[in-house]
């Protein structure tokens, strides 16, 4: 029986409205530990999660038992009788029109388990050729598959694979110096690079030096600027955050908050979040939330969209254990491009952004990598640093981006130029 085929014979156990949500995930992976490709899996999930609506109430069970489908289905319905009616709640997803998109490359469902070890190798030996250590690693290649029904005549299904390589190095010289990269992509690449830019990015930063706490510029590098934002801004733009009161952007539409321009876009081809439609069955699409820093709307799944009355911008997300969420897609950061700095800081990486305040937007996050720059060049490599603001005041205070762009797994950004203080 195929998802589709176990999608549809739930949907027909459900003799009220209610809906189906089906979902395969199978991963082939290896681990690495030193220069050793240590540990291979290969693993497949099947679940299905079920949610039975009658008026304003509603009940959800889910399950990864394929035999237990009418089990599933029962105790989604005790679990309605107990629950209490949720007054906004207006109804469940109607069937849309849906383009089908180039979610992934076909070559990706070529690849087998040696494919992947082999690549897990090329990694190691592009660290090592660079004069790095591997002390960490991993290759997975993930396949999905997701099926709605539903009572309202929604009745879709959807697949796609992402391939992911990640390492990390060391460099012993005077200290121990760490970096890593990575790749995540819904094509086919090349695993060497993966592991000659962490050898170097470990190497570039070795014989780092203590810093003295300073208010002044920062370049905040792709990864730092995912890890920050993903944890202090990008929740700010969600109709839920909106109204319940917890997002600083709430009644801003139409005011400046940065020079920057923010698209969420599920409909790029190939793209690592894209996808034909969303948790609820909407469609995706591209959705311009920042406009040369002027906020222009928030994002919406499709409960959120009923009560603001407006259309669900396809930015619902969810997995077979939950009810739909909102969340983004293909996030893309835009802005005026500039030379860089004369002085201040650039910061590779963060360590503890989830630390940061996700409601106020204050942060106090560890600098794990990073450069003092003077007169436009790299001094020296930094250790021991603190990044601290409010992320509101570092987009105010955004001068321009800088460098190459970045795909950090769903945040497409370059770098970007502000002001924060930066505590030795």
């Amino acid at each position: 029986m195929d998802l589709e085929e176990i999608a549809h014979k739930t949907m027909k156990l459900i003799n009220s409205e209610g809906e189906v949500f089906a979902q395969k995930i199978k991963v082939i992976s290896y681990d690495i530990e030193r220069n050793n490709v240590e540990i291979g899996e290969e693993k497949e999930t099947i679940g299905v999660g079920v949610r039975v609506v009658d008026g304003k109430k509603q009940g959800f069970s889910f399950t990864n038992n394929i035999n237990g489908l009418e089990e599933c289905v029962k105790t989604a319905y005790k679990v309605l009788r107990v629950s209490r009616a949720r007054e906004d709640f207006v109804s469940l997803p109607s069937p849309k029109k849906i383009s089908n998109r180039n979610l992934v490359d076909s070559s990706l469902y070529s690849i087998n388990s040696d494919d992947l070890m082999n690549y897990s190798i090329d990694m190691i030996k592009g660290c090592e050729e660079k004069e790095g250590t591997p002390s960490s690693g991993s290759t997975n290649l993930t396949f999905h598959e997701e099926s709605i029904s539903s009572s309202t005549g929604i009745s879709l299904n959807q697949k796609y694979a992402t391939l992911f390589g990640y390492i990390s190095a060391i460099y012993k010289n005077e200290d121990v110096s760490t970096g890593f990269d990575y790749n995540i992509m819904r094509k086919k690449f090349d695993f060497t690079p993966i592991g000659e830019k962490a050898a170097l990015k470990a190497k570039e930063t070795s014989n780092a030096k203590k810093i003295q706490s300073n208010y002044c510029d920062v370049i905040l590098e792709p990864e730092a600027v995912s890890s920050l934002f993903s944890n202090t801004f990008i929740s700010h733009l969600f109709a839920e955050s909106v109204d319940k009161n917890r997002s600083f952007l709430k009644g801003k539409i139409g005011e400046k908050i940065t020079n920057l321009t923010m698209i969420d876009d599920g409909t790029i081809d190939y793209g690592v979040a894209s996808a034909n439609f969303d948790g609820d069955g909407n469609p995706t699409k591209r959705n311009v939330v920042l406009e040369k820093g002027i906020l222009k709307q928030y994002l919406y799944d499709d409960f959120y969209g009923k009560k603001f009355g407006i259309e669900s911008t396809g930015n619902s997300e969810r997995d077979y254990k939950s009810l739909p969420s909102i969340s983004t897609t293909n996030f893309i950061i835009e802005g005026d491009k500039i030379e860089g700095i004369r002085e201040g800081f650039i910061i590779n990486e963060l360590r503890g952004a989830h630390t940061a305040n996700p409601i106020s937007g204050d942060f106090s996050v560890e600098i794990s990598s990073g450069f003092f720059i003077k007169n436009g060049d790299k001094i020296h490599p930094i250790k021991h640093g603190m990044i601290s603001g409010n992320v509101f005041e570092f987009l105010s205070k955004v001068k321009g981006v800088y460098g190459e762009i970045k795909n950090t797994g769903g945040m497409i950004t370059p770098s970007i130029v502000s002001e924060a203080k930066v505590v030795g």
